[in-house]
């Protein structure tokens, strides 16, 4: 095999792996500080631990693994640092709704109806599927916005809350919330308000930092 080819095959695999460690880390199969042992996963996943290595890295620039003196790590967030990267994200969802109103792109208007009807319709019995399809509406939103920086930063930012924004839909009070806030803001969209946008996704993000004050944290989950 030449060596174009393995370093083809090792790229699939380090996909492979990324993938489904992601899953199994936002499924709870490790829990927030656990330690990723290159070793043990390549046996997991049956693979060598070149393509292991990859996907740690690639995990760990999105935020879900920490690497520490001692190796790899499932990342913690404290219940303080969620609020404080929450603060942020509020602002910033705010400013790319407001955004994708002054645009009123017709095509991505109809994708946010579809995510924001996707979220409406998707197991409730599934935290992890409903983390997912919140993301797909905001993302829609941030692409939306037409600018590239914002949606680059919000991106990070829901990469670092991935594994809080499981635990935040294991509420089905939160979840029925969730659905209104998000007809909302698309309804302001969908109508070139700017205003209206921004104030309704604001309003959503402050909901959820009040939410989540009212959580107690639990070995890096909010219960």
């Amino acid at each position: 095999m030449c060596a174009a080819e393995d370093n083809e095959r090792t790229v699939k695999y380090s996909d492979m792996v990324y993938e489904m460690l992601k899953n199994d880390i936002l499924n709870r199969r490790f829990e927030p500080k656990d330690k990723l042992s290159e070793t043990t996963l390549a046996k997991l996943y049956n693979v060598s631990r070149t393509p292991v290595r990859e996907a740690l890295h690639k995990l760990e620039k999105e935020g879900l693994v920490v690497k520490l003196s001692d190796g790899y790590h499932v990342s913690f967030l404290t219940k303080e640092q969620i609020l404080k990267i929450f603060e942020v994200r509020a602002v910033l969802e705010a400013l790319a709704a407001q955004k994708a109103a002054e645009n009123r792109d017709p095509e991505m208007l109809k994708r946010l109806r579809e995510a924001a009807e996707g979220f409406r319709k998707a197991d409730r019995s599934n935290p992890l599927t409903l983390a997912q399809a919140n993301s797909n509406f905001h993302d829609i939103i941030a692409d939306m916005s037409g600018n590239e920086y914002l949606r680059d930063i919000l991106k990070d930012l829901r990469n670092k809350l991935a594994i809080v924004r499981v635990d935040l839909f294991a509420s089905s009070s939160r979840v029925d919330q969730e659905i209104e806030e998000h007809w909302k803001i698309y309804e302001a969209i969908e109508k070139g308000d700017p205003k209206e946008a921004y104030d309704a996704a604001l309003r959503h993000q402050n909901n959820l930092i009040e939410f989540i004050k009212s959580k107690r944290m639990v070995g890096g989950i909010l219960v």
